[in-house]
């Protein structure tokens, strides 16, 4: 009874709180990417830090939303493989930086 008194649209409300409908969309676009390419990628091409790539080598300056929005979906899907497979999430050691590409990092 007293819900009645309150006039509230629940949806509405899920929506401004949870923000579901835009996760939804992006799960969706995480999925899509994972079976249409990412789940048909070799090991070797999997074992790869692709978030010290990414830095390196994968934005660039005239990248638009749509382009940012994509690297990251693709990513996404490629870090859910890498969890999927191997357990775990490819990172590079720390050791393993040289000095050349701790130089390139900090340009």
């Amino acid at each position: 009874m007293a819900n009645n008194r309150f006039d509230v649209d629940v949806d509405k409300v899920v929506q401004k709180v949870y923000h579901t409908d835009e996760l939804k969309k992006i799960m969706e676009d995480i999925t899509t990417q994972f079976i249409n390419e990412v789940v048909l990628m070799s090991d070797t091409e999997l074992n790869e830090d692709r978030s010290e790539w990414i830095k390196m080598y994968g934005r660039q300056d005239d990248d638009d939303e749509e382009m940012y929005y994509h690297t990251a979906v693709q990513t996404l899907a490629i870090e859910i493989e890498q969890l999927r497979r191997f357990k775990k999430i490819v990172y590079i050691n720390p050791k393993q930086i040289t000095e050349d590409q701790a130089a390139q990092n900090k340009t």
